[in-house]
């Protein structure tokens, strides 16, 4: 049966076919029908109504989006102007970042803690040693040089170990422990950054070199194993460099003083 026939056809088909978007032809009634919903239409919404409510919707949707931009723009600048701030904090304080020398060795720092003894990832248990310089401490770096008469001030920091040890070797085979200040005595290390020792060392006239070794460990350390390990290495041409022959979980670090002759 053809779209023209009796069959009812779908309104939206004969709509599409007075609109030349499908194939087919409309009878005398079905054109009346168009006619008159047309003319409804345009009697509900004038065209002008119509473009009027397309342009106010169309302005509405405008300046939301510019809103919006400015919102985002107005949030933004604090974040900017914050990074800029930083930005000056950080170009002033590089300059007043010094390097002068300490006033004393009493107030020691050991590089690689801060002045509240927090640790820098990565830092071993090592000492630290400062030469007496009239009224000022000048930091050492091992290997480093000196001379019979210096005035030495050693410094631990223990980076987390709880205990440990600190001895010395000289050219002539002579041991002597630092801390602590006698073999029977408690190896419990502070955790407060470089913790110097209750004396500072003056360097006697004994040939070639004083090598400083600290030896740490989790449990209480017996301070004349440390000694007698040391005396062992006196013979030896490698003493300077020799490790220790301590116990399995004891951790040892070294600083040579080479000696030199005035």
């Amino acid at each position: 049966m053809s779209e023209t026939g009796t069959r009812k056809r779908p309104a939206l088909h004969v709509e599409e076919i007075a609109a030349g978007e499908r194939a087919g032809a409309l009878d005398e009634a079905e054109l009346a029908a168009i006619r008159a919903s047309n003319a409804a239409i345009l009697a509900a919404h004038p065209a002008a109504a119509v473009a009027a409510e397309v342009g106010r919707r169309a302005g509405q949707r405008m300046a939301e989006r510019r809103a919006r931009r400015q919102r985002m723009a107005w949030y933004g600048a604090p974040t900017l102007a914050a990074a800029a701030a930083a930005t000056v904090v950080l170009m002033r304080q590089g300059p007043e970042v010094t390097t002068t020398p300490e006033p004393s060795v009493f107030g020691d720092m050991s590089p690689g803690e801060s002045k509240d003894g927090v640790r820098i990832k990565g830092l071993a248990s090592h000492l630290v040693l400062h030469r007496q310089v009239g009224e000022t401490a000048e930091l050492l770096r091992a290997p480093a040089r000196a001379g019979a008469g210096d005035v030495l001030q050693v410094s631990y920091v223990a980076a987390g170990a709880r205990h440990g040890v600190v001895a010395s070797l000289d050219g002539a085979g002579v041991v002597t422990l630092h801390f602590p200040a006698e073999a029977g005595g408690s190896t419990a290390l502070q955790q407060s950054g470089a913790v110097r020792l209750a004396q500072s060392y003056e360097l006697d006239a004994a040939p070639r070199f004083e090598r400083f070794v600290f030896v740490t460990a989790e449990a209480p350390i017996d301070a004349s194993r440390v000694v007698a390990a040391l005396k062992m290495l006196a013979p030896f041409a490698d003493a300077t460099t020799r490790p220790l022959a301590l116990p399995a979980g004891w951790a040892q670090s070294s600083f040579l003083v080479e000696k030199v002759v005035p």
